[in-house]
């Protein structure tokens, strides 16, 4: 049997680096009485930092790209509810209507979660980092690569992790061993600035990684499966990123490095409509032991519903049917949901059977960064870089081509508070039920104030806090701000 360290609880164990790089792994029951457990899905860290092949890094590679999944569905359905794009009302945990609409926010529930996983990840990304020079069998552009690869998908999860939090910032220097002090947390915008500088360097691995990659690439990532085409992935996270960076903690500088970011992207207006689904996905499978789609449901589930100000807020079509987006994406269930006073009438079926939507999809891929996405972040960037022509241009583009719309009702003399609602308005409609951009477009534009409030006594949240082990590790009570504190 090989040794497999379970995580520690969130805090002093995200620092340590004796876990398993694996893609899968099946905790069963077992008789040991212990943690000794046969790992049969990916090589020991002790393979990968004593001499590691070709071989070897190629699985763990897979095992990086299988735990980008870690939390999506988790954030799809959080954010969802704390940006009111929609509710669960399932009704077997009162926290969804209760803790995560309501509050107070519990760092020991609903809110200590999108962090662990995260983490996990993180850990998984800094061994491989540590054994690429060690590895047999690769030559040093393979390395460069690899390199490229694993510091861009490391970037992804602290972009994530980052936004989760907000200005209570996150810890970075979390490569330690386990019996190390917990990494300290550091700010918002340095947070978002090392996402930056981390994606820079992974682009310049990746421009020196040669033609191919020295590993089996994942679905979901059909036409960036070079490091010539992964470096436009790369640069269009890293436009998305330096666009948080403008918005949430106020780098001016950073809209003209988003639009030389953009630049290097696959954004594109060629090939409309069918291009705007073109990018990256996380690429579920309906196969069993893979993984699936964690939003996707049949029509007559009670879970996950849409919040109703989507329905009476979307735009019309010249026809006078409402905006396309809404009518692709959202289905009426033929029934009213009441879970304490939260309403229910249309569920997202996004992700359902596109012959019938009322059939679930399991194998459905989730966007992870697409062009219909980067066309409206083109726009938001030319806004602020002084070419409102071309921002209203690209706006128009996703409305006429995703929502069949006429054009928008701002010009480029337009003033950018009339400007902001409009692209909000589109990017919401656009991205629905895929990243939570509801709440965090509210969140870095300071209207939060706008989202819709059902109840007497609820809330609205300008962040999830941080979990109560990462307080207690650092001596802190819950709930703590360690980077403000």
């Amino acid at each position: 049997m090989n040794r497999i360290d379970i995580a520690p609880s969130e805090g002093r164990g995200l620092g340590g680096r004796r876990f398993a790089v694996a893609s899968l792994m099946v905790l069963g029951a077992t008789a040991c009485g212990d943690l000794d457990v046969l790992n049969t899905n990916a090589p020991t860290v002790e393979t990968l930092t004593g001499s590691p092949t070709r071989e070897v890094m190629a699985r763990a590679a897979t095992g990086i790209f299988a735990q980008s999944f870690n939390d999506v569905g988790t954030e799809i359905q959080f954010y969802a509810l704390y940006g009111r794009e929609g509710y669960n009302l399932l009704g077997n945990d009162p926290r969804e209507t209760g803790e995560q609409i309501r509050g107070p926010q519990d760092p020991t529930g609903r809110n200590s979660g999108i962090w662990q996983g995260q983490y996990s990840a993180i850990r998984t990304i800094n061994t491989y980092l540590e054994a690429l020079p060690s590895t047999s069998g690769l030559s040093d552009v393979e390395r460069r690569a690899s390199a490229g690869f694993a510091k861009t998908m490391k970037a992804s999860h602290l972009h994530r992790l980052a936004v989760r939090t907000g200005q209570h910032g996150i810890p970075l220097d979390v490569d330690r061993p386990i019996t190390a002090e917990p990494a300290p947390f550091v700010s918002f915008s340095a947070a978002l600035e090392t996402v930056s500088a981390l994606l820079d360097e992974a682009l310049a691995d990746l421009q020196a990684g040669g033609a191919s990659f020295p590993f089996t690439v994942a679905p979901g990532y059909a036409g960036f499966d070079t490091p010539t085409t992964f470096a436009q992935f790369n640069r269009a996270l890293a436009a998305k990123v330096l666009v948080h960076r403008a918005t949430f903690v106020g780098c001016t500088a950073c809209w003209g490095q988003a639009s030389t970011a953009m630049e290097a992207s696959f954004v594109t207006t060629g090939g409309l409509p069918e291009s705007l689904a073109a990018g990256v996905y996380f690429g579920y499978s309906s196969a069993a032991g893979e993984p699936a789609n964690p939003v996707s449901e049949p029509l007559s589930n009670d879970r996950l519903w849409v919040h109703p100000s989507l329905l009476s807020g979307a735009q019309f079509q010249p026809d006078g049917s409402a905006d396309r987006r809404l009518l692709s994406k959202v289905s009426d269930a033929g029934r009213t949901r009441n879970l304490n006073d939260l309403i229910g009438t249309h569920k997202p079926t996004l992700f359902n059977n596109p012959a019938n939507p009322a059939v679930a999809n399991l194998g459905a891929p989730i966007p992870r960064i697409v062009n219909e996405e980067l066309l409206l972040l083109r726009s938001e960037i030319r806004w602020n870089t002084g070419d409102r022509p071309g921002a209203i241009d690209d706006l128009n583009l996703v409305r006429f081509h995703a929502g069949g719309l006429a054009p928008a009702g701002v010009t480029a003399g337009s003033g950018s508070e009339d400007f902001v609602t409009e692209l909000l308005y589109n990017r919401t409609y656009s991205l629905m039920w895929t990243q939570g951009t509801r709440w965090i477009d509210a969140r870095r534009y300071n209207r939060l104030s706008t989202l819709p409030l059902d109840r007497p006594g609820d809330s609205l949240f300008e962040h999830m806090i941080v979990p109560a082990n990462e307080c207690s590790a650092r001596g802190l009570s819950s709930p703590c701000a360690p980077a403000i504190s």
